[in-house]
């Protein structure tokens, strides 16, 4: 019996045994290499349109938080160079108008219904509380909601 396993041993050679001990450790099974090419076509595909998807989403949403930030930068510069404690609402519309008008955002909010202007004892509040609905294709849309609030002390009082 052992002369048997000898034999068949020998005659598949001496170091591409399949299952064979060697002093590194067991040689292994090959035979389904093929099957293990790596990336198919189709894997490939789906990969690619994953990822261009969210490129094409991240497109879309980019131009929307640019516009967020023209509205942030109008509501800075309206407080800014004002006497806080005079000042109205509509002073702050005309100048957060003119701001987002150079930054060709000027159609972007309703003031009526999106601009909140409080005054307190120490500070100036202004806040903006809009939506943007962005379309992504046949009936699918992205919604952004964007709340902010900017504030500054009042040059009389201590902060």
């Amino acid at each position: 019996m052992v002369n048997n396993m000898n034999k068949q041993i020998s005659q598949m050679g001496p170091s591409r045994q399949v299952g064979q001990n060697t002093q590194f450790g067991r040689v292994l099974n090959f035979k389904n290499s093929k099957r293990q090419g790596g990336w198919t076509f189709w894997s490939l595909m789906f990969v690619m349109g994953v990822i261009l998807f969210f490129s094409y989403i991240g497109m879309q949403l980019l131009p929307v938080y640019s516009a967020n930030n023209n509205v942030i930068n109008a509501m800075r510069r309206s407080m800014q160079e004002v006497e806080l404690t005079k000042v109205n609402r509509s002073q702050i519309i005309r100048k957060m108008n003119a701001q987002l008008y150079l930054d060709g955002s000027h159609d972007l909010l309703n003031y009526k219904t999106d601009l909140k202007v409080r005054r307190s004892r120490k500070k100036l509040i202004v806040e903006t509380h809009y939506r943007r609905e962005i379309p992504l294709f046949f009936n699918l849309s992205l919604v952004a909601k964007f709340d902010n609030v900017e504030e500054k002390a009042l040059s009389g009082s201590t902060p």
